[in-house]
C-alpha cells in the first residue's frame, strides 16, 4: 500500500469522526418541551370552566355529568379535550407582571380553566401569528390556538347529545297511540295489538342511538303528547314531551329543563312502529321474472334448442381482422 492510499484512508477516517462528533454533541441535551402545566389532568374528577358561564363538571360512576349551569350527562370526549389543554406545548415564556395584564387581556380573561391545582387564564392573541396568551402563575406564555375554541363553548354544547343512556336496554316503549312491553319471556306485548309487531327490533334500536342535532335549554315546561321509555332494575325511566313534530322533531326533557332537536325523519322511525320491508327476493339465475300461470318461465323458442357440443380437440381459430 502506497503512501497516498494511507493519507486518503487517515484522511478518510478523520472525516468519519468529525461526522460523528457533529451528530452526538457530547454535552448538548435535547431542547425540553415545556407545558403549560406539568401537572396531570387525566385522573381529575373536577372541572371548572368560566366563560361567560361557570361550567362545573363532575366525574360519577366512571362517566361526566355537567352540574352547573345545569345537571346532565356531559358528552365525555368534550370534558376530555378540555382535560388535555394544559398539556399544550407553551413555544414562548415570560415572567408576567400585574401591570402587563391589561396588555395581553388577561385584566379580563376570555376563559379560566380550573381542573385540580392547576388554574390557567386565557387573554388575546398575539397579532402576528395568533398565538394565544395564557397565564399560568406567574408565567406568560404563548401557544398555538387551536383549542380556544372549547373553552368559549356554551354549556349546552357539552351536553351529551344521545337520548338515552348507555347502560341498560329499555323494556318499555310508550308513544301516542301504542305501549310496547317487554315480558319475561323476551317477546315484546302491543297494546293495542299491531300487525307490525315485528317492527320492534327497528323501533328499539333507532331509541338506543338517537342523537340530537342541536341541544337547547328551555324555562317553561313544554306541553303535548308524551314518550316514556321504561328500563329494568329498578332505573328511573326516561320522558319526553313531543313539542313539534315538523319540520323537524323536537323533543323536551322537562326533568332537565332541555330540548332535543332531531333530524325530519327521525319522527317516523321514533314515534310509529313500521312492518320491516322485505327484503329482495335474489335471482341467482340472472332470468326475468315473467310466470305463466302454471307458474314456468316463459322462454323464447329459440333458447330453447340443445346447445351444439363443441369439439374439444378441434383448433383454435384466430379471430378475423
Amino acid at each position: 500500500m502506497n503512501d497516498k492510499m494511507l493519507l486518503n484512508l487517515a484522511l478518510l477516517g478523520f472525516v468519519l469522526l468529525l461526522a460523528g462528533i457533529a451528530f452526538i454533541e457530547p454535552g448538548k441535551e435535547d431542547a425540553k418541551v415545556i407545558h403549560l402545566s406539568e401537572v396531570e389532568t387525566e385522573g381529575a374528577t373536577q372541572v371548572e370552566l368560566q366563560n361567560k358561564e361557570k361550567l362545573l363538571f363532575e366525574k360519577r360512576g366512571g362517566r361526566w355529568w355537567l352540574t352547573a349551569p345545569f345537571a346532565a350527562p356531559a358528552n365525555d370526549v368534550r370534558v376530555h379535550q378540555l382535560l388535555e389543554i394544559p398539556r399544550a406545548e407553551s413555544e414562548v415564556q415570560y415572567p408576567l407582571k400585574k401591570e402587563e395584564l391589561a396588555k395581553y387581556e388577561l385584566d379580563k380573561p376570555k376563559a379560566i380553566l380550573t381542573i385540580g391545582a392547576v388554574k390557567l387564564l386565557f387573554g388575546g392573541s398575539d397579532p402576528l401569528d395568533m398565538r394565544r396568551y395564557v397565564q399560568a402563575g406567574d408565567t406568560l406564555h404563548l401557544v398555538n390556538d387551536d383549542f380556544f375554541h372549547h373553552l368559549i363553548a356554551a354549556s349546552t354544547d357539552f351536553v351529551d347529545k344521545k337520548l338515552l343512556p348507555d347502560d341498560d336496554a329499555p323494556n318499555e316503549i310508550l308513544l301516542p297511540g301504542l305501549k310496547a312491553t317487554l315480558g319475561a319471556d323476551g317477546a315484546w306485548m302491543i297494546e293495542p295489538p299491531s300487525d307490525a309487531a315485528a317492527g320492534m327490533a327497528d323501533l328499539l334500536s333507532a331509541w338506543r342511538g338517537a342523537r340530537a342535532i342541536e341541544v337547547k335549554r328551555t324555562e317553561q315546561p313544554a306541553q303535548g303528547d308524551i314518550v316514556r321509555i321504561g328500563f329494568p332494575n329498578g332505573k328511573p325511566a326516561v320522558e319526553f314531551v313531543i313539542a313539534q313534530r315538523e319540520p323537524d322533531l323536537l323533543l323536551t326533557r322537562n326533568d332537565w329543563g332541555l330540548q332535543y332537536l332531531l333530524a325530519a325523519d327521525s319522527a317516523k322511525q321514533l314515534l310509529t312502529l313500521q312492518k320491516p320491508q322485505p327484503a329482495a327476493a335474489a335471482d341467482p339465475a340472472g332470468t326475468t321474472e315473467e310466470e305463466d300461470e302454471s307458474g314456468e318461465h316463459e322462454f323464447d323458442e329459440d333458447l330453447e334448442a340443445p346447445l351444439e357440443e363443441e369439439d374439444d380437440e378441434a383448433p383454435l381459430k384466430e379471430p378475423s381482422k
